[in-house]
């Protein structure tokens, strides 16, 4: 069943598009089963259960850390992630280079923003952006591979739409204007279950699918 819903998700999107499959909630056994159906990105949004899979599977995936990330949970993930997600704030950058200095390693993240101001979601916000761009280029080990966005909670395509649109102008933007040897855009992550298709047309080239793996 796993295998016969990626199939059909990977054949409705294109070949420059990134599944990554969500694998939170799920077992190590549902996990394996992900990556015998050819999917070797995997996100996880809890430290604790990433590390369990992560000794289980080991490094053999690409492990992609997509959940809200507290600043004392950072250095269980250095050294094992190929990108994180979900930061939101300079605060939480500064802990990562600290971290990632300590074990001598680059570390890729992506900034997530919050641009449909939702009080139950992370990310940073529009006007705060700017401050947060001038605080890169100190970091040495730190790679900054793009920007992730959850898209609003609502039933209305073009609210969503609209979100996507925006992420993609902002994302372009940095491209053309900050692209150096910290900032890198290379991954714009936004769609899920319910919004991939739209994301998918507005520019999104990485969408965080489960629930429509799992079903």
């Amino acid at each position: 069943m796993i295998s016969d819903n990626i199939e059909k998700i990977k054949s409705e999107i294109p070949d420059h598009v990134t599944l990554v499959a969500v694998t939170k909630y799920h077992s190590t056994e549902d996990t394996k089963a992900v990556l015998d159906a050819g999917v070797y990105d995997l996100g996880e949004s809890k430290v604790q259960d990433f590390l369990r899979k992560y000794e289980e599977i080991g490094n053999g995936p690409r492990w992609h850390f997509i959940g809200h990330l507290q600043k004392n949970k950072v250095k269980y993930l250095i050294g094992k992630t190929f990108l994180i997600h979900s930061v939101d704030s300079i605060e939480l950058l500064n802990v990562i280079e600290k971290e990632s200095e300590k074990q001598d390693t680059v570390t890729s993240v992506l900034l997530q923003l919050n641009l449909a101001r939702e009080d139950t979601k992370s990310g940073i916000l529009r006007e705060d952006l700017e401050a947060v761009l001038k605080e890169l280029p100190k970091y040495k080990y730190i790679k900054v591979k793009g920007l992730m966005a959850i898209g609003p909670l609502t039933q209305n395509n073009e609210e969503i739409r609209n979100i996507f649109v925006e992420l993609k102008k902002i994302y372009d933007k940095i491209k053309e204007k900050f692209s150096d040897e910290v900032i890198q855009m290379t991954y714009l992550s936004m769609g899920m279950t319910d919004d991939y298709t739209i994301a998918i047309k507005e520019g999104s080239n990485m969408i965080r699918i489960g629930r429509k793996i799992f079903m």
